[in-house]
C-alpha cells in the first residue's frame, strides 16, 4: 500500500507541472507572436491598420466623414444682365485657395477673447475644421471635451477687398443646438489686433446668420454707430420658403449698392438698409469690405451648444461676386 501511494503522488505532480507549462503557452511566454487579424474590409470589425470599421488604412476605402451633402435645393444662375463676376470660388479643387483666404487661429484673445461674443470654439486651419466634398467647402464644428470646441473661420482680408456689387452663396446649414453661422462683410480697415478701432464705426454687414436650434429662420443684420456706446443695428429674419436651411441648399445674397444694401434669399428680397435708417449714425457702408465665411459654438446668441450633436457641419457650394458693368 505505501509503494502504490508514492506511485500516486508522483503522477498527481507530474500532471500539476505540465498543466503550469500549458498555461505558460498561452500567455504568449513562450516567444511565439500571436497573429495579427487580417484587414478584410468587410468583416464589421475595425482590424489591421482600418481607422474605423471596414473604412480607412491602406486597403479599405475612405471612412465617412458624417457629411450629408444635399441633392435638392436653388441655385444661382452664373451671371446677370449688367453685370460682370468678378470673384468666386467654387471650391472644386479640394484644398482652400490661400490666394482667396486666409485663417483666423485661435480664441481671438488678447484682444477679442471669445470673439467678441462669448464663444467657444477655438478656430483652426486643420483638416478636421475645414475639409472638401463632392465640390463643397465643408467647414466642420467639433466638441473637443468639457466646454471647449474647435472650427475654422476664413476670410478674404488684403486678398479681395471691394465696393459694391452683388454677393451670392449656396450652402446648407448645420443641425447641431448652439451652432452659429455668420457669412458676413467687415470693413477693410477692421484688424483683430485692434478692434474698437473701426467696429462698429466701420459697419459690418451680416449677408446671413443662422441658429442651429431654428433650422427654419435665417436673418441678415447691417452693425454701426460712431463708437462702441453708440452701436445700432437693423436686422429681419426669414423663414424658410420650403425645406429646413439644413435640409437643402439655399442661396444667400445681398445687393450692395451706394447709399442701399438689399438683402435676398433664392432671389427673394426681404430686407433693406439706406442712411435715412440709422438712427442718426453714420452711414459706413460706402467703403471697401471683405468678406469673412465662419461656424462658431456657443456664444450670446445661440443657446449652449449640446455637445452629443456634434459635430456641426456648414456646407457651402459657392460664393460670387458680381459687379455693375
Amino acid at each position: 500500500m505505501i509503494k502504490e501511494r508514492t506511485y500516486t503522488y508522483f503522477f498527481i505532480i507530474l500532471g500539476m507541472l505540465l498543466t503550469a507549462s500549458c498555461s505558460s503557452s498561452d500567455d504568449g511566454d513562450s516567444g511565439v507572436p500571436n497573429p495579427v487579424a487580417a484587414v478584410t474590409c468587410t468583416d464589421g470589425i475595425q482590424n489591421g491598420n482600418e481607422t474605423g470599421i471596414d473604412c480607412g488604412g491602406s486597403s479599405c476605402n475612405e471612412c465617412p466623414t458624417g457629411v450629408v451633402i444635399p441633392t435638392t435645393g436653388f441655385d444661382a444662375p452664373s451671371s446677370y444682365d449688367g453685370f460682370d463676376l468678378v470673384w468666386s470660388d467654387e471650391f472644386n479643387d479640394n484644398e482652400l485657395s490661400l490666394q482667396n483666404w486666409s485663417f483666423n487661429i485661435g480664441d481671438g484673445c488678447p484682444n477679442l477673447c471669445g470673439w467678441g461674443n462669448e464663444e467657444l470654439q477655438s478656430y483652426t486651419n486643420s483638416a478636421d475644421n475645414l475639409f472638401f466634398e463632392e465640390g463643397n467647402l465643408v467647414i466642420a464644428a467639433r466638441h473637443e471635451g468639457g466646454s471647449s470646441y474647435s472650427s475654422s473661420r476664413i476670410n478674404t482680408d488684403n486678398k479681395f477687398e471691394f465696393q459694391y456689387g452683388r454677393v451670392d452663396i449656396r450652402a446648407s446649414m448645420p443641425s447641431a443646438t448652439g451652432s452659429w453661422v455668420a457669412l458676413w462683410l467687415l470693413n477693410h480697415n477692421y484688424t483683430i489686433n485692434n478692434p474698437g478701432e473701426w467696429w462698429p464705426s466701420g459697419g459690418e454687414i451680416d449677408i446671413m446668420e443662422y441658429l442651429g436650434e431654428d433650422p427654419a429662420e435665417v436673418f441678415g443684420t447691417a452693425h454701426y454707430g460712431s463708437d462702441f456706446n453708440s452701436r445700432r443695428f437693423n436686422s429681419k429674419e426669414y423663414p424658410a420658403p420650403d425645406e429646413n436651411y439644413n435640409k437643402s441648399y439655399y442661396v444667400f445674397s445681398v445687393i450692395w449698392e451706394e447709399n442701399k444694401i438689399t438683402w435676398l434669399v433664392n432671389d427673394i428680397e426681404y430686407h433693406s438698409i439706406t442712411p435715412s435708417q440709422t438712427f442718426g449714425q453714420p452711414y459706413p457702408f460706402n467703403d471697401e469690405f471683405y468678406l469673412i465665411m465662419n461656424l462658431s459654438a456657443g456664444g450670446n446668441l445661440p443657446v449652449q451648444p449640446i455637445a452629443t450633436e456634434y459635430p456641426a457641419f456648414l456646407i457651402i457650394d459657392y460664393i460670387r461676386v458680381h459687379q455693375k458693368k
